[in-house]
């Protein structure tokens, strides 16, 4: 193994890992994004992770066999990243097999099976097979999966309805509890949407806010990259309520669009929080995206598509 090729199989295996090792804090210097959130809570920092490439730094391990202490330094690392990423495994890869999910009919026609963090796109070729289940949370057996890219969503091409979905094993609550989300303000290319928990039992609700995720799809650019071959994708996917802020792209060889949001620390909830019988509590995310339409739905229960989902109603953003 040469020297080169040391250099580069680390690098790839960061890359393609999506763990990222190397943390920098750069500030977002958007003055009128930060007056219009109009929160005392918000900062203007954002957290942004990089990839920093080891080559030049492994040039400072010399001595005798310096492809022996490289080769030394590969291997620590391959290790620490195995270890550190084997909890996301279910996270990550997307084969064929059982998925679980809402499945949902966007305002285009597109289908997904939508589980809350993430969700699973469903081919045009397939799609009409789950018409009649629209809005149902159930499990399916995913025959052909195909997913460009790791971490990532993927595109069901073949598959076969089981039945409903399973109960969820986690240690929270999800029967009787729903979700509602609406629209509370539009500005430009900012909007708001205020998302309400409620709990409609008759007795306390431990609610894990990790666990609520939301997606806001959009008609498909032109030439994306996205495992979506029907007329709309997701432009902000992955992520939940806990989690605070993000920022995604999405474009083609000619332009690169941003989709980015954030939630004020004095509307985040806690991630493990209890909720009276008949009580509710809301959150605001407040969205900054570039004109067109778009679709937010959100989620509670439904894990790495694993488990039966809460699903919120569906709201159609326009800007222009």
């Amino acid at each position: 193994m040469t020297d080169g090729m040391v250099r580069h199989n680390i690098t790839l295996v960061l890359a393609i890992s999506g763990k990222v090792l190397v943390g920098v804090t750069s500030p977002l210097h958007s003055p009128s994004w930060g007056s219009w959130c109009k929160s005392p809570d918000y900062n203007d920092d954002l957290e942004v992770l990089t990839l920093q490439s080891p080559g030049d730094r492994m040039n400072g391990f010399h001595g005798r066999d310096g492809v022996g202490w490289r080769l030394l330094v590969f291997v620590c690392l391959v290790g620490f990243v195995c270890a550190s990423l084997a909890g996301q495994a279910n996270a990550g890869i997307r084969a064929p097999g059982k998925y679980s999910g809402v499945v949902i009919f966007d305002r285009w026609g597109g289908c997904i099976l939508f589980s809350g963090v993430y969700l699973m796109y469903v081919s045009e070729t397939v799609s009409d097979q789950l018409r009649p289940y629209e809005g149902q949370a159930i499990e399916l057996d995913a025959l052909e999966v195909i997913q460009p890219m790791n971490p990532g969503d993927g595109l069901i091409r073949k598959l076969k309805v089981l039945g409903p979905a399973p109960p969820s094993t986690r240690p929270f609550t999800f029967d009787g509890i729903t979700l509602d989300a609406q629209l509370v303000t539009v500005k430009g290319s900012r909007t708001a949407i205020e998302l309400t928990v409620t709990n409609d039992g008759a007795t306390p609700a431990k609610i894990d806010s990790a666990q609520i995720g939301f997606a806001l799809l959009s008609e498909k650019i032109v030439g994306a990259l996205t495992p979506s071959d029907g007329p709309s994708t997701a432009v902000i996917t992955r992520s939940d309520i806990f989690t605070g802020r993000g920022r995604w792209g999405l474009g083609n060889s000619e332009k690169i669009y941003s989709y980015a949001y954030m939630i004020p620390d004095s509307l985040r909830l806690p991630q493990s929080f209890q909720l009276p019988p008949y009580m509710s509590r809301s959150t605001q995310l407040r969205f900054e995206l570039p004109a067109g339409h778009y679709q937010f739905l959100a989620g509670y229960g439904g894990g790495v598509h694993e488990s039966k989902l809460n699903v919120s109603n569906p709201v159609s953003i326009d800007l222009w």
